[in-house]
């Protein structure tokens, strides 16, 4: 496989976490990554917050916010139309 840019990384970063994609693919993501910073920051980036994501136990929003949420969505979605 030829050398990846940085948009082809982005492009498949994802499938990279997710341990999917060619043999391949997976050594030219990790040979680029070893050599750019900028995507190297993004990956260290995205495995960190999906650290945090998957390490936070479920809890209920408080109704307050719950509200305020809702009708900001239901504000929001209504000036989409």
């Amino acid at each position: 496989m030829a050398t990846l840019d940085c948009k082809e990384v982005l492009d498949n970063l994802s499938d990279y976490i997710d341990g999917e994609g060619s043999e391949e693919l997976r050594k030219a993501i990790e040979q680029h990554i070893s050599r750019c910073g900028r995507c190297r920051v993004v990956f260290d980036t995205t495995g960190k917050m999906l650290k945090i994501v998957m390490d936070v136990a479920p809890f209920e929003v408080p109704l307050g916010v719950s509200a305020r949420l809702y009708a900001r969505l239901e504000k929001v979605l209504a000036e989409e139309e």
